[in-house]
Order: C-alpha cells, then sequence, then structure tokens
C-alpha cells in the first residue's frame, strides 16, 4: 500500500533535502525544492536547479 507523500512546504529546507536524498526519483519533492530555492532566489528555473543538483551530486 503506498503511504501519502509528506508536505513539502511544511518541511524545513533541511527536511526536504534529507527527504530528496532518500526518494532520490520523487519528481514532486525536487520539484518543491526547485520552487523554494526559486522564490528564494537562489536559482531562476527548475532546470537550473536540476543543474546544480547534477553537479552537486558528482562532486
Amino acid at each position: 500500500m503506498n503511504q501519502p507523500k509528506p508536505n513539502f512546504e511544511q518541511m524545513t529546507t533541511k527536511q526536504l533535502r534529507a527527504y530528496i536524498l532518500a526518494h532520490r526519483d520523487d519528481e514532486d519533492a525536487i520539484h518543491a525544492m526547485a520552487l523554494r530555492l526559486r522564490n528564494q532566489g537562489k536559482t531562476s528555473t527548475v532546470d537550473e536547479y536540476l543543474a546544480h543538483l547534477e553537479h552537486k551530486i558528482t562532486e
């Protein structure tokens, strides 16, 4: 049985980051993080965030 996804808006950035690392295929979580970072002025697009994320993973 599938468990409901957590409310990403209620998570801190640190919690959301940890969730994404544990659930790397969860596109909803990745999108939520991209929107959060865009709203904070850290990235401008989801594609830019994904490129940033890919760079971090390969470091």
